[in-house]
């Protein structure tokens, strides 16, 4: 009998984790395409967040990959290149990957989990940003062709905003 227990435990263990992997794919697949909007960045050399209008193409980068890149522009004042490459790991039912957009250089984005519609991520700045490398990312995406990605941070002790960007197809 209790082997019985143990092979319908392992069994619907193995199903549930392919059910996981089936739906966080699923996830991804809707950030596929083109997308338009703006927001806010806060840079840490400006006194206050600057307005940007932005654009991010998004394709699979095989079943448990995602890249989302593009750029976001401020006016005439600059430029940058903004983006993520999402990895989903099945094994560990878990989000990882690299943040392109920071002044500091490529971020690190790990411990990722999807929350309903939204990934948190632990982000870690190649170098210091406000007195450290560590901030929070979390990218939402109800499936209805919007998408937003914001990063807060801790400045002075409190949790604060410094980019909020929001997207549309």
């Amino acid at each position: 009998m209790a082997y019985k227990c143990t092979i319908a435990l392992v069994t619907f263990a193995a199903l549930a984790g392919t059910a996981y992997a089936q739906a966080n794919n699923s996830y991804l697949q809707r950030f596929e395409g083109q997308f338009r909007g703006g927001g806010t960045v806060q840079r840490d050399v400006d006194p206050s967040p600057r307005r940007v209008t932005c654009t991010l193409d998004g394709q699979l980068q095989g079943a448990n990959a995602l890249a989302i890149q593009g750029t976001c522009r401020a006016a005439v004042i600059f430029t940058r290149r903004i983006g993520a490459d999402i990895r989903f790991d099945p094994a560990s039912n878990s989000f990882s990957g690299i943040y392109t957009g920071s002044t500091t250089g490529p971020a690190q984005l790990s411990n990722g989990r999807l929350q309903n519609n939204q990934l948190v991520f632990d982000l870690t700045y190649a170098k210091a940003v406000y007195g450290d490398r560590n901030a929070t990312m979390k990218i939402n995406n109800a499936g209805d062709g919007k998408l937003s990605m914001i990063v807060t941070d801790q400045i002075n002790g409190q949790t604060t905003q410094t980019s909020a960007i929001s997207l549309q197809k």
